[in-house]
């Protein structure tokens, strides 16, 4: 008997060890397996083949601000709604009746002057003009300088230098406008400032003019200070794609080359235009964006006969149905 269980104790030893070291990895391994079964997800039991994603309520940085009572005080009103389109393409690339400007004539039954030039810009490469560069004269900060000295020679000298024909045209344009009959200045410019490379801001100088919001900001004051019964509606760009010098296409919500994504732009253009108490329309998330940009852009960032019609009904809605005064409260 005893001879037995020193036989058999040794025997009961090693194969408990081992059932130990089986339960450990099995332990182990259905550890392992789960953790990988969690890492992998679990795919959704969802058909969203059929979901339309225009149905997704998307928030806007639309602001659009009353015009003060004040301001209008000792002007006649005309009976004439008069608008001045300033930017660049949106309103270049077709002046027809197909165009932006004349489809927001059609849909407000105002008379409207489309003042803008082709691939000019919000903002200016010099700080001070450069005589090198004559370009300049094409954006926002000159374009308005000129209305503001009543002064059109220089621009229609550098207008005739360009082989096309749309700078004169729109020269010739500004020569006719009333700035005492305007009523409203859209202004809308597309990404070709954040395509440029231009800063989005300075924020040593709000209001450089070589920044994107610097040249809006300074020339909306300067608007703001010389007519100061016009109402301005600025149009933001809309959602467009970066093509790169290969011509490789990038998502504007996602490249940055070197100044921020396209919808850094935006932001920072909304917060300049309200600093100036100027009405702010959000085309990148209220008009043409990622999931609709397909049905009305033409290419990476210009637009096609009905992305004019859609942008010309947004801005008319506005016009139409928003716009309003206040009475300013003043303190004794």
């Amino acid at each position: 008997m005893d001879d037995n269980k020193k036989f058999k104790i040794p025997s009961m030893r090693v194969n408990l060890h081992i059932i130990l070291l089986v339960v450990i990895l099995l332990i182990a391994i259905v550890a392992v397996y789960r953790l990988y079964k969690w890492n992998q997800g679990t795919d959704l039991d969802m058909d969203v083949s059929d979901v339309d994603p225009s149905e997704f309520d998307i928030e806007t940085l639309d602001m659009i601000i009353p015009m003060d009572a004040s301001l209008l005080e000792g002007r006649e009103d005309d009976g004439v709604t008069t608008i001045l389109c300033l930017g660049n393409n949106p309103f270049t690339d077709d002046r027809d009746t197909t165009g932006l400007a004349a489809q927001i004539a059609s849909k407000t039954g105002a008379v409207v002057y489309d003042c803008a030039f082709p691939n000019s810009s919000a903002a200016c490469k010099y700080p001070m003009y450069n005589p090198e560069y004559t370009k300049d004269h094409f954006n926002f900060f000159y374009v308005v300088e000129c209305f503001r000295n009543n002064e059109f020679r220089a621009i229609a000298s550098i207008a005739s230098d360009e082989p096309d024909p749309r700078y004169t045209e729109a020269v010739e344009v500004m020569k006719t406008v009333d700035m005492d009959k305007v009523d409203i200045i859209i202004v809308m410019y597309d990404s070709t400032d954040y395509n440029m490379g231009t800063p989005s801001d300075n924020p040593k100088n709000p209001n450089d003019v070589t920044a994107f919001t610097g040249g809006l900001r300074t020339t909306l004051q300067n608007i703001q200070s010389t007519w100061p019964h016009i109402r301005i509606l600025v149009m933001s760009p809309t959602y467009a794609r970066f093509m790169d010098e290969d011509g490789e296409l990038y998502n504007g919500t996602m490249k940055d080359i070197g100044n921020g994504t396209l919808n850094h732009y935006l932001v920072k253009e909304s917060d300049a235009v309200l600093d100036c108490g100027v009405s702010f329309i959000d085309n990148y998330y209220g008009t043409i964006n990622e999931d609709n940009y397909e049905q009305y852009m033409s290419d990476h960032m210009h637009y096609n006969e009905a992305g004019r019609e859609l942008l010309a009904q947004r801005v008319a809605d506005i016009i139409n149905n928003q716009l309003g005064t206040v009475n300013s409260t003043k303190k004794e």
